[in-house]
């Protein structure tokens, strides 16, 4: 058994391990931000990486207590960090991509709660630590690192953790064109966890920015349909889908009057303009009844609809209930995940 722990985003740590349970993995504890769990055998974890809505994936090395707020904390965690066991990490991180037995190393700390000492100060002690036992070297620099250690300090208990993949989960390296209000691609993919999306079935982002959902979509096989009003969207979602390898159908159009047939799609993903970073031309009220009652138009009986707003009062549909809100950190603002269907289905 191998014990892992992910990060997500705020508010979306149950949708992300139901995505784990389904990879497999014996999902445990669920806090803030982060999902335990524990692999059911030795073996590949390569299949890991691909996880979608995970900003992060980390092999738990360790967990401290009594950790207290004073700076005699620091000599504690130097201790404690000569003492990590670091090997059994290496030679799993080792099976996935050459790293040298002494590898270069960063680390990155967080806490919760008053310390009388900084975050870079807690770098400094298992950094300390971690050359003194093991000889690798650190540097400060996570993208010059073959390796990352985590530490999450809460209150008196410490978590510490190794980076299973050589960078960020949440960095998809497709996306290089970007648009304001571009969607995290971790959050894409859990808009499209709660549709339950299919492979084969049509889906549909009437406001794709940089395409973030189509191409994410696309890679779980759906067919992948979308547009945006902006020229400059759409050139960024042909580069980045170019960029994934995947074929996604996109065109310039007004979302509140879009160019496809009734009943013609089986799901609805979209991060609809917040009139923040993407301003909305008009009435912010009229805008959204009224590309609400086009995405209603154009989905299948059956269909479901999952949309990302921070002014989720505005949603507004005939036949559709809503089956399920949850409230996300995204942006420095607190947007909701709203999803609705015509029939009982899967809720948030």
């Amino acid at each position: 058994m191998t014990a892992l722990f992910a990060l997500t985003s705020r508010g979306l740590e149950a949708i992300c391990a139901g995505e784990m349970a389904r990879r497999g993995l014996a999902v445990g504890e669920i806090g803030y931000r982060r999902v335990h769990a524990q692999t059911h055998a030795q073996g590949d974890l390569r299949p890991l990486l691909t996880l979608s809505i995970a900003d992060d994936l980390f092999l738990e090395i360790s967990r401290w207590s009594g950790i207290g707020h004073t700076r005699a904390a620091l000599e504690t965690l130097r201790e404690l960090a000569e003492q990590l066991p670091l090997r059994p990490a290496l030679a799993l991180c080792a099976q996935l991509r050459p790293i040298d037995r002494r590898p270069t190393f960063s680390v990155t700390a967080n806490f919760v709660g008053k310390r009388n000492y900084s975050s870079d100060e807690i770098k400094s002690a298992l950094a300390a630590g971690i050359e003194a036992s093991s000889g690798w070297v650190y540097t400060a620099d996570d993208g010059e690192a073959a390796l990352n250690v985590r530490i999450f300090i809460e209150h008196t208990e410490a978590l510490v953790g190794v980076r299973l993949a050589a960078t960020p989960l949440h960095r998809r390296s497709y996306k290089q064109a970007q648009r304001p209000g571009s969607l995290k691609p971790t959050v894409a993919a859990a808009l499209l966890e709660v549709l339950a999306l299919q492979p084969g079935e049509r889906l549909l982002d009437a406001c794709c920015g940089a395409g973030t959902i189509l191409i994410e979509a696309a890679r779980r096989g759906a067919l992948a349909l979308g547009g945006d009003s902006d020229a400059d969207a759409v050139a960024a979602t042909l580069a980045n889908a170019e960029n994934a390898g995947v074929v996604v159908s996109v065109e310039r159009w007004d979302a509140r009057s879009l160019p496809l047939a009734d009943s013609s799609v089986d799901c609805i993903a979209c991060n609809l303009p917040w009139d923040r970073q993407v301003a909305i031309a008009g009435d912010e009220a009229a805008f959204y009844t009224q590309v609400c009652a086009e995405m209603e138009r154009v989905l299948l009986p059956g269909g479901r609809i999952a949309l990302l707003t921070n002014r989720p009062e505005l949603l507004t549909f005939e036949r559709l209930v809503c089956r399920g809100q949850v409230e996300i950190s995204l942006f420095g603002q607190r947007p909701v995940i709203s999803v609705y269907a015509e029939i009982e289905g899967n809720t948030l």
